[in-house]
């Protein structure tokens, strides 16, 4: 099941002639409205209007953690603080990301597409451990599931007793939380002379850097269940910018808000098909705050052939998820 068939099936002829017109818009308006992007345009004897495809992308810089910390707070606005509904800080509180009321809106669709995916649907019941996400993820994850039918269990879950009543009160099928919480969940069942097959459970949710396939392997042992993952960033979108399909195939990146390259973290030359490299991401929706060429820090390996769950977008591996 695909929830947003014209998007996540796009043809590749489609999918550059989204991007590139997304990109053109993208680098005009960010050059107009933010001294930033044109003074490193500038540095580089770059225009706005050499910006005509996708594949144009290579010419722009790239930036960093230090560029967000630099502009901090406003810096990289294109619109004025007013049109901003919400600023997402960092835990080291030295940078902020501005969203629009059509940003977090964009988010929630992207975590709906992740949820039917991994067929999460109508009939299931989730519950998000509170441990597991920053608020405003949580609000976001919540929504998702929540306006495509999905019955979120909202409450706090204070000890492993208070979940496992949880669980089986309201027949839980899907939880989001760490695999730390979930594997002290499978240890007091164990303890208790219990087993995770007595819990509705069906499918599990986890963060993607938390989840590492020796820890998803783990999980799947333990719980006899599929883990999926989701993955986010907390300079660009704390969840939901890619995620797996129920055929665990790799994370699919939501290629009409986030155009992914893979670099050589040394060099910053861009590395071919599924070769390991640092991800690079540009939001090419965005309206708040959009960063163009981001080096994520993260070292990941990009896969471009067409899913057979029929989804054409992009997927992403973790190079650390081995």
């Amino acid at each position: 099941m695909i929830l947003n068939t014209g998007i996540e099936s796009m043809t590749e002829s489609e999918k550059v002639a989204l991007q590139s017109q997304q990109l053109k818009k993208l680098v005009e308006r960010a050059y107009e409205k933010t001294s930033f992007y044109q003074e490193r345009m500038q540095a580089i004897g770059l225009a706005p209007n050499e910006i005509q495809t996708i594949n144009d992308i290579s010419k722009l810089p790239l930036m960093t953690s230090k560029d967000l910390i630099n502009n901090y707070p406003f810096g990289l606005l294109t619109i004025p603080v007013s049109g901003i509904a919400r600023f997402q800080q960092r835990s080291d509180f030295n940078t902020a990301v501005g969203f629009t009321q059509q940003d977090i809106s964009h988010q929630v669709e992207m975590l709906c597409r992740t949820l039917v995916a991994c067929h999460i649907i109508t009939s299931s019941v989730i519950m998000i451990a509170p441990q597991s996400l920053d608020t405003d993820s949580i609000v976001a994850l919540q929504q998702a599931a929540e306006s495509i039918g999905i019955t979120v269990i909202s409450s706090p879950l204070p000890n492993v007793t208070s979940q496992i009543k949880t669980l089986l009160d309201f027949g839980v099928t899907t939880i989001f939380s760490t695999p730390d919480i979930l594997f002290q969940l499978a240890d007091f069942l164990k303890n208790a002379g219990f087993s995770t097959r007595d819990l509705p459970l069906m499918n599990i949710l986890c963060e993607a850097h938390h989840c590492s396939a020796t820890v998803r392997k783990s999980l799947e042992e333990q719980f006899q269940i599929p883990v999926y993952t989701i993955y986010g960033l907390e300079e660009l979108m704390n969840l939901g910018i890619a995620g797996e399909c129920h055929k665990q195939n790799w994370l699919h990146i939501h290629e009409d808000h986030f155009y992914p390259e893979i670099i050589d973290p040394h060099t910053g030359s861009i590395i071919s098909n599924n070769q390991p490299g640092e991800l690079v991401l540009t939001t090419l929706s965005r309206e708040a705050m959009p960063l163009i060429r981001y080096r994520t820090g993260d070292m990941a390996l990009l896969e471009h052939k067409p899913c057979t769950c029929g989804r054409t977008s992009a997927r992403l591996k973790l190079v650390t998820d081995k």
